[in-house]
This record gives C-alpha cells, structure tokens and sequence, in this order.
C-alpha cells in the first residue's frame, strides 16, 4: 500500500519530497530509541566493586555528661534571650501543689513571659523581658526559695542603678558586648 502511495504521489508530481523526508524521521526516530535503550539497559553499577567496599563505620558515642532536667531548661530559657530569670523552689523540697502555683502567679508581674515547670515538678523557671519589683521578690522569698539567673549585664546595670550611678552602668554595658 506504501508502494501505491509512493506511485500516486510520484505520478502526480507533489509530495515525493516530503514522504522521504518523513520515512527518513521515523528510521532516526526509531535508532535514537534503540540507542538510548541500549545505553540504558547497559550502564548499571558493578556489583563486585558494591559488595567489596567496607561498611561505613558506627559513629562514636558522644560522651557529654548528663544534664539534669532543670539545668536544661535554664539553658532553653538563656537561649530564647529572656533578660531576667528566677527558679523557685519550696522550701521543704517538695513537688508544687496547686495553692504554690496560684501564689506564685499572684505575686509574680503580669509580664512574665515563660513558665517552665522543671524537676519533676519541685521547681518552677519563670523567663521575662521586665524584671520582678522588691516587693514580688519579697513576698515570694517567704514561701520559696528564689535564684536569681538574670543576665550578668542586666545585674550590673541594675546594681549601679541602684546606687545612682548610672553612668557607670552604661559604660559597663558597653564595654561587655
């Protein structure tokens, strides 16, 4: 029937051109494929060379000493950049209750950002941008034990506030960064 074709087209004298042209695409057409299915089929891995490399080795353990679960979040509270720090504790050691809480929050200034609950429950992290007044301080150093973890600039700072001068205070902040 290609032949027909061929024959007809010939005879009428168009088109003769563009059959060749068309059987010539699908022949290149058809060895691109048989190439590529070739070069496909033939590059896989060499499985000897796979087998004959040694198995990467086991990583070391890292020998770091335990952190306990308050020290963790002392650090998780200094890394998320809050200025003023304080841990409470009840004085007999014990786990808060739920009146330890309450007092806690009622005597702390509403600012405070974090609490964090640590040491199974025997101590509270409080993070904060502001610093607790005196009076705070006060009223909840009759119920717990306070730790101060503020930053060692802000205490500076503070302290020379304190004793009216505040240049000085400047100066030593400037001087740490």
């Amino acid at each position: 029937m290609m032949k027909k074709l061929k024959r007809s087209k010939t005879k009428k004298g168009t088109g003769s051109l563009e059959l060749e042209i068309f059987s010539f695409s699908k022949s290149l057409l058809f060895s691109l494929i048989c190439i590529l299915v070739t070069l496909g089929l033939s590059c896989q891995p060499n499985q000897e060379i796979l087998k004959s490399v040694p198995p990467p080795p086991t990583p070391m353990a890292t020998v770091e000493s335990k952190k306990t679960s308050f020290e963790q979040d002392l650090r998780d509270m200094q890394t998320a950049n809050f200025d003023y720090i304080y841990a409470f504790r009840r004085k007999d050691g014990g786990v808060f209750d739920k009146d330890d809480k309450k007092y806690l929050r009622d005597n702390t200034p509403l600012e405070t950002n974090r609490w964090t609950s640590t040491d199974e429950g025997k101590a509270y992290l409080a993070g904060s941008g502001f610093g607790f007044s005196p009076e705070n301080i006060d009223a909840l150093q009759k119920r717990f034990i306070v730790e101060d973890h503020t930053k060692p600039e802000i205490k500076s700072a503070n302290q020379a506030a304190k004793s009216g001068n505040t240049n000085n205070a400047v100066n030593e902040t400037n001087t740490n960064k």
